[in-house]
């Protein structure tokens, strides 16, 4: 069965992606990782912009699932659910 979320990948002109917003039909127990993948089957090169080497969100964008930080819940290990709003933004520090 697949459910529905919505993406928003917010200030980040540079990913190439097709469009910012975007809801996507995704199979029940997919992941972050899964959304990751599936995102850069669309938009080649988006896993390389997001991710480092060995497949860790970069410092650089910060995954936000229903308004929580996925890096206090399972990080990329993160199941998403029905519904579930997922925004990616760039990672701001200041000072």
């Amino acid at each position: 069965m697949n459910i529905t979320v919505t993406l928003n990948l917010l200030g980040i002109p540079s990913l190439n992606v097709l469009q910012s917003d975007m809801a996507l039909s995704i199979a029940e127990k997919t992941t972050i990782a899964d959304l990751i993948m599936l995102i850069d089957e669309r938009n080649p090169g988006f896993k390389q912009a997001i991710c480092d080497e060995v497949g860790n969100i970069s410092k650089q964008f910060v995954f936000f699932i229903n308004g929580r930080n996925i890096g206090y819940l399972d990080g990329v290990k993160t199941a998403i659910s029905p519904d579930d709003v997922v925004n990616v933004i760039p990672a701001i520090a200041g000072g």
